[in-house]
């Protein structure tokens, strides 16, 4: 820690609105720092030293500002709780890259520190952001698209049509990698593919359509290893991807894929209760969907939406949004791909997380029912959070029995995959049996229960 400049009168402030001790806000941050990998010992005693104007070593105070945001429900920064951010501390920052330089540097500098043992785990400690600067849709037209079409990549590199097929196989082998393992499979293997042959490619291409269709498939690739992040519940570094993928989609003119990765970003608030926004980015990321945008894109898009306004209470909006995802889901382009079809088994179980939102179990239970039914046998990951959701709802609705079977199909479905979400899952659903262990089923659950 820290010299004390003075009484942190922003930090008491938030406190009082939060509503928290001193001790609440110690357990939060506690809690904040096991998701990114840090353990945490805080106590009232360090918060009264915060008070006091004591500055914590880097990173808590993004961890304090992030707690203090999901509380809140809105977004708070660490200026906002009264914390300096820290100069000094390279290592600490991660990836350093100018906010503006182009979308092919920062990924450079982001899949740099993420191939290096010695900055890995500084990347892979970065806190969520709950008011991150995301780009705005705002396509970098380097070239007229006319006049780009007819340039070649420059002679000599190597880069041509072969490459980009290469890259969208990429794509497709590491998504289904992570639905058929979950994101702890191959995730360093795809942060090398990206540094030792994707970059080289993309600063190769340069000005040219082959270099355009390099952006599109690399800002898939970067949406991809930020869903295995998120999945491995290292969130700030999925942040800073799913950010990537932004700025890639605007330089190849994609607002297909720059809709699909707001999607994605809301989909990540909300599962961090920043429900605010998680709505905004979900209807941003609606609006922004092309004419000619695929249909199954539309339904991926709208059954987020429902789900955040759901979350948010809006029941007709939500509603509305379900209905617009029904209407698009279960259609696919001519080549399929993780971008162009949208399981109806995943817009079940969004419409199962909707209803549930509006307080309508029944109703979310049938989804989740529907859901399981259509999985593929290949969506283990899928499979498995599906049916924890259905534990979840049987044994709200007091079907102990049949819950206690579900829960143990889901430790089959779920051994052996490398996902950090269904490892949480799992123990959420251990608490939520304890109420229980009084019956003879539940405490043979218990005691062998995976994990």
């Amino acid at each position: 820690m820290t010299d004390r400049p003075g009484s942190n009168d922003r930090l008491r402030a938030l406190l009082r609105e939060a509503q928290w001790t001193s001790a609440a806000l110690a357990r939060a941050v506690n809690m904040a720092g096991a998701e990114i990998g840090l353990r945490l010992s805080y106590d009232r005693t360090s918060v009264s030293h915060w008070l006091s104007g004591t500055q914590p070593r880097h990173q808590v105070p993004q961890l304090v500002a992030e707690a203090l945001s999901r509380r809140l429900d809105r977004a708070v920064t660490t200026a906002a709780v009264g914390f300096r951010t820290p100069d000094g501390d390279v290592a600490a920052k991660g990836p350093v890259a100018p906010a503006d330089a182009s979308a092919i540097r920062q990924l450079t500098a982001l899949v740099g520190s993420d191939t290096d043992p010695l900055r890995r785990t500084f990347l892979q400690r970065t806190p969520y952001e709950a008011d991150p600067s995301l780009p705005l849709w705002r396509p970098v037209r380097t070239a007229p698209a006319a006049r780009r079409a007819k340039v070649p990549a420059p002679r000599g590199t190597g880069v041509g049509s072969t490459e980009v097929a290469t890259v969208r196989d990429a794509v497709r082998a590491f998504a289904s990698g992570l639905d058929r393992h979950g994101g702890g499979h191959a995730r360093s293997a795809l942060c090398a593919y990206l540094a030792d042959d994707v970059v080289p490619w993309l600063r190769r291409a340069g000005d040219s359509e082959v270099g355009r269709q390099l952006r599109r498939e690399s800002a898939r690739l970067a949406f991809v290893l930020a869903r295995q992040y998120e999945d491995s519940d290292m969130q700030g570094v999925a942040q800073r991807y799913f950010a990537n993928a932004l700025l890639l989609a605007n330089e190849a003119e994609d607002r297909v894929t720059w809709a699909m990765t707001l999607r994605a970003l809301s989909s990540q608030s909300l599962a961090l209760n920043h429900r605010g926004v998680a709505l905004s980015q979900g209807e941003r990321a609606f609006a922004a969907l092309p004419p000619e945008a695929p249909t199954a894109v539309r339904s991926f898009v709208a059954a987020q939406l429902a789900v955040a306004r759901a979350r948010a209470d809006d029941r007709d909006g939500a509603m509305a949004a379900l209905d617009d995802a029904e209407r698009a889901t279960d259609r696919a382009d001519v080549a399929p791909s993780p971008f162009s079809v949208y399981p109806r088994a995943a817009l079940e179980f969004q419409r199962a997380q909707t209803l549930r939102g509006l307080g309508d179990l029944a109703g979310a239970s049938k989804a989740v029912t529907a859901s399981l039914a259509h999985r593929s046998p290949d969506d283990r990951r899928g499979h498995a959070l599906t049916c924890a959701l259905r534990v979840q709802l049987l044994l709200h609705a007091g079907h102990l029995e049949e819950a206690s079977a579900n829960w143990r199909s889901f430790t089959h479905l779920g051994a052996g995959l490398q996902s950090a979400r269904v490892d949480r899952a799992g123990s959420s659903l251990r608490r939520a049996f304890l109420p229980y262990r009084s019956q003879a089923s539940v405490r043979a659950l218990l005691s062998g229960a995976w994990p």
